[in-house]
C-alpha cells in the first residue's frame, strides 16, 4: 500500500512539473510575440507619423479611460506627468464644485508606442479583477505606478493594494512576468495589440489608393481608381467611369495595360500605339518597353 502510495504521489510531481513547463514555454512564447508586436507598433509610427499611432491608442483605451484617454497616451509615450483632475459636487447644497487634481509620474520614462499599449492593456485587466471598469485617476495612478484601490460601500468594501504595472517595468521585470504578477493573461494584451497593428496598417494601404497608370508611367491622383489618359490626365470620375463623354479623343490607359475602347488614340501601358481612323499614330511609346506600332 505504501509503494502505491508513493508511485502515486510520483506520477502526480511528475505531472505538475510537465504542465508548469508547458505553461512556462507557453508564457515564453506569448511574451516574445507581444515584444515582436510592440516593436511592430513602434514601426509604424515611425513609418506613418506617432500623431495616428496615438489617435488609434487612445481610441482603443476610450472606454476604459473616458476624456483623458489622450492625455494619458501622450504623457507616457513622452514620460512626463500627467495631470488630471476630478470635478465632484459640493459637499452642501449650493456650495461650489470641488476639483481635484491627481499626476502620474510614469517612472519609466519615455515610452515606445507598444509598451504604452501593454501597460495600459494590463492596467485594464488589473482593475477590471476588481470590479473597476472606468476608474477614476487615483485608480489609475495606484494600478500605474502603484497604491490601494477602494471598491464597494459598507459590509462588501474592499481595499485592494497595487504595485504598480510601470514600477514594476521600471524595475526591469519582462511583460510576462509582470503579468504573472498580477494574475492577468497576456494573451489578451497580445491579441488587442495585433488587432491595432492591423487595423493601422489597413488605414495606411487603403488610403495610397491604386490609380490606373498612363502611357508615361504616371500613376493616377485618385484614391477611388480612376483612369488615366494616354497624356497622364484623369479621364473619369466616381459614378461616370471611362464613358463616351470623359473620353474626349484622348486615350485610356488602363491599370493592366490594357485599351480601352475611344474615338481618340489608344495607348496601353507598355507604350505600344494604336492609329485612328485617319491613320495618325497615337502614343508613341517613349515610356514604354518598345515603340508603338500604327495599325491602320
Amino acid at each position: 500500500m505504501m509503494i502505491k502510495r508513493m508511485a502515486l504521489t510520483l506520477c502526480l510531481l511528475i505531472i505538475g512539473a510537465m504542465l508548469g513547463q508547458a505553461r512556462a514555454q507557453a508564457q515564453t512564447a506569448t511574451t516574445s510575440t507581444v515584444t515582436g508586436e510592440a516593436s511592430r507598433m513602434d514601426q509604424l509610427a515611425a513609418n506613418q507619423g506617432g500623431a495616428k499611432v496615438t489617435d488609434k491608442i487612445s481610441s482603443d483605451f476610450s472606454s476604459f479611460l473616458g476624456a483623458d484617454s489622450k492625455t494619458v497616451v501622450t504623457g507616457l509615450r513622452n514620460g512626463t506627468p500627467i495631470a488630471l483632475t476630478t470635478t465632484t459636487p459640493g459637499a452642501t447644497p449650493g456650495a461650489p464644485p470641488v476639483t481635484t487634481t491627481t499626476t502620474i509620474t510614469p517612472p519609466t520614462g519615455k515610452m515606445g508606442f507598444g509598451n504604452v499599449f501593454i501597460s495600459l492593456a494590463l492596467a485594464k485587466q488589473q482593475l477590471s479583477q476588481v470590479g473597476i471598469t472606468q476608474p477614476t485617476p487615483a485608480q489609475l495612478q495606484a494600478a500605474l505606478t502603484g497604491g490601494s484601490v477602494a471598491t464597494g460601500t459598507g459590509l462588501t468594501a474592499t481595499t485592494t493594494n497595487l504595485q504598480g504595472i510601470l514600477t514594476m517595468r521600471s524595475e526591469n521585470m519582462g511583460w510576462g512576468q509582470i503579468a504573472q504578477r498580477l494574475g492577468v493573461r497576456l494573451g489578451t494584451v497580445m491579441s488587442g495589440l495585433k488587432s491595432a497593428n492591423h487595423s493601422i496598417a489597413t488605414q495606411t494601404t487603403s488610403s495610397t489608393g491604386s490609380g490606373a497608370v498612363s502611357a508615361g508611367g504616371q500613376h493616377g491622383s485618385s484614391s477611388q481608381g480612376e483612369v488615366v489618359s494616354a497624356s497622364g490626365r484623369s479621364m473619369a470620375t466616381s459614378g461616370k467611369g471611362a464613358s463616351g463623354k470623359s473620353a474626349t479623343g484622348e486615350g485610356i490607359v488602363t491599370g493592366s495595360g490594357r485599351s480601352v475602347g475611344s474615338t481618340g488614340g489608344i495607348t496601353t501601358g507598355r507604350g505600344q500605339g494604336s492609329v485612328v481612323s485617319g491613320g495618325r499614330r497615337n502614343g508613341n511609346g517613349s515610356a514604354g518597353a518598345g515603340h508603338g506600332r500604327g495599325n491602320k
